[in-house]
């Protein structure tokens, strides 16, 4: 894990077991299917990373989708602080969730210093009928990604399963709303399991 402390305890729930045995599949790693309670340090040795706040986690801090929410609101600029999540495949990026619930969908915000490079990778597929995938919707600066250029109002979807990489604007922070649709947040899932292209079978752990 990169944003919550090693010694961070987590008791996880359905969906997150099974994320965690499906990392364990693709990595060949032990995985213990009556265990509930990991560390951040031992889930970031399975390869899992935090992808969102669950929604106990958000009514915690008096988040809900009761309410209308927009940019200019005070607890929009302590997300940027204390909705940050995980980015492991590029360095100095700043991910976090905006403060609304969204249940199949998590909504991020990400920023990207001038000429930050995301390495490739992929996430694995959901499932084969429903592989999920994220959604970048360019907001500030540019993106090069795939031969073509994505500036302010452009966007470009990726599904699970497809690697990928890109290179942000050469001489500007850029800026994305990224929403990323991994396994089962609805059910309170919080992890995914990013890997680097190499080490991913494709098709193995995602459907076992």
């Amino acid at each position: 894990m990169q944003i919550d402390s090693p010694e961070r305890r987590f008791d996880l729930c359905d969906v997150e077991v099974e994320t965690l045995r499906r990392a364990a599949a693709e990595r060949d790693l032990d995985f213990d299917p009556g265990r509930r309670s990991y560390t951040a340090a031992e889930l970031s040795a399975y390869g899992l990373v935090r992808e969102s706040y669950n929604s106990q986690e958000l009514r915690g801090m008096g988040i809900t989708s009761k309410k209308v929410v927009t940019s200019f609101d005070p607890e929009t600029a302590r997300a940027r602080d204390t909705l940050l999540v995980d980015a492991p495949f590029a360095n100095k990026i700043r991910k976090w969730q905006i403060p609304v619930d969204i249940c199949e969908w998590r909504t991020m915000i990400t920023e990207f210093p001038p000429d930050s490079f995301v390495e490739p990778h992929v996430h694995p597929a959901n499932s084969e009928e429903d592989p999920g995938g994220s959604l970048r919707t360019i907001l500030k600066g540019s993106i090069s990604y795939a031969g073509r250029v994505f500036g302010p109002g452009d966007w470009f979807f990726i599904p699970n399963g497809v690697p990928y990489s890109f290179r942000s604007d050469l001489d500007r922070d850029t800026i994305v709303l990224y929403s990323y649709a991994f396994f089962a947040p609805a059910q309170g899932n919080r992890f995914s399991y990013p890997m680097e292209i190499e080490h991913y079978r494709v098709g193995t752990a995602a459907v076992a």
